[in-house]
């Protein structure tokens, strides 16, 4: 029997971790200590880390390697080790086209704690404390929530006047659409596999989830973000493929399911069709998102021939794009504040070198050991990553760590959510294997 006080550390420590996907958007609120720039999301995860040690130190928890873990967190650390170097190697000034002398270093290292070593903190706590996976339902609804609000605030914004980009794209209090599709896209997939395939405790959390599925996915089409359109229905995909092949349910189902999958991809296609935007993105030719991303591909591969090994150091995409641009183009680029080289595997190259790559790679491999539930929001962000970069900003570094950590603690302490088993949807259309097995002794 736990004592009082071990039991008040428990709650006090699951309550950091339930309330944190709530505080993920709080790094937009910014300060600065003695000169130094801090985030309140950045701030929580330090203080929940020295939560996490006092209750270490005083013996009402314990840290664990077990496998799958110990091999997560060598990937982890490997990946500070590359973001570290590749702030070392930083050069401590650039001189940028505009005229002004960036301190790069001091950039760099603003990065490096605030999208690397917060977010890698709170993913060493949080896979800690919870260990099996009732706990972790609770904390992913919980996420699943967070971005629903994230959702319906993206559109209060909107209604002011502000939450709408120049094309009519909702944004709400992102700087731009695309940073809400990357928000929204991990929780709306997790929202739906809950919605499909889990049992509910109490009515209410039913009828949350579907609120939240909701307002995710119409905020998620308002964006018109087609990368994340196609990164929901990529995953969709990929999990159903998965699923049927190891329901062994047969060809004939496989075809009708993805058949439904692609009509409802080709109606969203229908609709965007004859937007300016869909042409812009169909246009190789002329100035278009299309042609600008292919710049961008031109001048990371450069870069990255010339730092593979350290990289360019974290956050600084933007300022060697612009020094450095026109002359691997060897013309002015079409657009000049580009953040980031709108891929992930590049971003991780670039910003904390080989070893971060390798990292990357890695966490993908140790999540594919064993597939969990959880898989189906990372693979939306690998797919989304193909076209964007998710990870390298503060709350899209805590989401992915969020993922990556529920795939741990699944394969560490849950079950495996595609071993076989008679889903929810089937019990309540009043349908079990027994009745379908006498039904069918009958037909023979």
């Amino acid at each position: 029997m736990k004592s009082s006080s071990a039991k008040s550390w428990d709650r006090l420590l699951l309550f950091l971790v339930y309330v944190s996907p709530f505080l993920f958007p709080m790094y937009l609120f910014r300060f600065k200590v003695y000169g130094i720039p801090f985030t309140f999301l950045e701030v929580f995860c330090y203080l929940f880390f020295a939560v996490f040690l006092l209750a270490l130190i005083v013996g009402v928890q314990k840290i664990s390697w077990e496998k799958p873990a110990r091999w997560y967190y060598l990937a982890a650390f490997v990946l500070l080790i590359g973001a570290t170097l590749g702030v070392i190697t930083a050069p401590h000034f650039i001189a940028l086209p505009s005229g002004v002398m960036m301190d790069s270093q001091k950039a760099a290292l603003g990065v490096w704690k605030g999208w690397v070593l917060a977010p890698m903190l709170y993913f060493f706590a949080f896979t800690q404390i919870i260990d099996d996976g009732a706990k972790l339902k609770k904390l992913l609804l919980n996420f699943i929530y967070s971005g629903a609000l994230v959702s319906v605030a993206a559109y209060v914004v909107g209604l002011i006047g502000e939450g709408f980009t120049y094309d009519f794209r909702l944004s709400g209090f992102f700087e731009s659409a695309n940073y809400l599709s990357l928000y929204i896209g991990p929780p709306l997939l997790l929202g739906v596999y809950y919605m499909l395939r889990v049992n509910f405790i109490g009515r209410h959390d039913e009828i949350l989830n579907l609120a939240s599925v909701t307002a995710m996915t119409h905020a998620l089409f308002m964006t018109q973000s087609y990368a994340a359109i196609i990164a929901v229905f990529g995953s969709l995909g990929l999990y159903i493929l998965v699923i049927l092949v190891r329901y062994k349910i047969g060809l004939k189902k496989l075809v009708m399911a993805f058949f439904g999958l692609v009509i409802v991809f080709g109606v969203i296609v229908g609709t965007q069709w004859n937007s300016r935007k869909f042409q812009q993105f169909m246009d190789f030719e002329n100035r278009s998102s299309s042609t600008v991303r292919l710049e961008i591909y031109e001048v990371s591969a450069s870069l990255i021939s010339d730092y593979s090994l350290t990289g360019i150091g974290p956050g600084l995409f933007q300022s060697y794009y612009q020094t450095n641009g026109p002359d691997i183009l060897e013309r002015a680029p079409m657009e000049w504040n580009i953040p980031h080289p709108h891929n992930v595997f590049l971003a991780f190259w670039l910003n904390a070198g080989i070893l971060g790559l390798l990292a990357f790679l890695g966490i993908l491999i140790l999540a594919h050991l064993r597939l969990t539930y959880p898989i189906i929001a990372l693979w939306a962000i690998v797919i989304h990553g193909l076209f964007d970069t998710p990870f390298w900003k503060n709350d899209l570094a805590m989401i992915f760590w969020l993922v990556v950590g529920a795939i741990l603690i699944l394969q560490t302490y849950g079950s495996n959510s595609f071993k076989k088993r008679t889903p929810p949807i089937r019990k309540r259309a009043g349908i079990s294997r027994d009745e379908s097995a006498k039904a069918k002794q009958l037909r023979a």
